[in-house]
This record gives C-alpha cells, structure tokens and sequence, in this order.
C-alpha cells in the first residue's frame, strides 16, 4: 500500500496537469481570464506553465506555512501541501472544462 505522500505526490502532478492543460484550451479557445490574480500575473510575466507552476508553489506555502508554525511533522505538512494543492488544481480544471463547455458564467 502505498503511503499517503506518495499518493498526495501523485494528487498533486495529476492536478497540475489537469490545471495546465484546460487553462491552455481556455485561454487557446475563448475569452477566458485566470481567476486568480496572482496567477494573472505570474502567467503574465513567466508564461503559461512558468506562471502556473510558480501559482502552484505560493499555493503550496499558504497551506505549508502555518501548518508548519503549528507544529505539524515534516511529512504531514508535505502531504497537506501536495494533496492540498492538487485537490484545489483538480477544482480548478473542473471549473476550466465547465467554463469551456458554456457551463460556467
């Protein structure tokens, strides 16, 4: 079986590809506009996966930081980290497919 930070490691690389993927057809196929503003700008300024990837790490220290200050072990705070960010990068997709499909205002 495998450990929870191994499958919070796969969590994580399946929603930034997800994450990446649908917002390049967005953005390739209709007016869509990153949600959030600090993605806005880091896509603006490195790129599509160099903005998004650097979104992905401020994601990951929002969540990582204050579980850290409050005592949380290494590992665990490296799983809430991966799995944390990918659960929110898979929401993200889902919301980019629903926005591409008509289905999101």
């Amino acid at each position: 079986m495998p450990s929870r930070l191994a499958v919070a490691g796969c969590l994580l690389l399946v929603g930034i590809a997800a994450d990446v993927g649908t917002t390049y057809v967005a953005l390739s196929g209709s007016e869509y506009v990153e949600g959030s503003p600090v993605g806005r700008l880091f896509i603006s300024q490195f790129g599509l996966l160099g903005g998004m990837l650097l979104t992905k790490v401020v994601g990951m220290a929002v969540i990582g930081v204050p579980v850290a200050v409050a005592g949380g072990t290494r590992r665990f705070v490296a799983t809430l980290m991966c799995a944390g960010v990918g659960v929110l990068s898979l929401l993200v997709a889902a919301r980019n497919l629903l926005f591409v499909a008509g289905l999101w205002p």
